[in-house]
């Protein structure tokens, strides 16, 4: 074990893995994007940043889940169907 902890680098393989992963998810918050009527470059961009990313997925959650429930409300209005929120 290496007594200097703070050289710490991982290695070649872990950050080309790492690296694709934030390409596949950068791809599929681009394919959120556009089904939530979102600006898809933006979107796929603030995902390739590092650290931001990870403050972006957690908006990228809420915006998820509000588009949800406006489809859902729109879909209740259509059918008439009264909601007391």
């Amino acid at each position: 074990m290496d007594p200097n902890y703070g050289s710490y680098a991982p290695s070649l393989p872990v950050l080309v893995v790492l690296i694709a992963l934030w390409i596949a998810l950068a791809v599929g918050n681009g394919f959120i994007a556009r089904a939530l009527g979102k600006h898809v470059a933006l979107w796929v961009i603030l995902s390739l940043i590092p650290i931001v990313n990870y403050f972006f997925y957690i908006y990228i959650v809420y915006a998820v889940v509000l588009g949800i429930l406006h489809r859902l409300n729109a879909i209740a209005a259509r059918s008439g169907v009264v909601v007391d929120t």
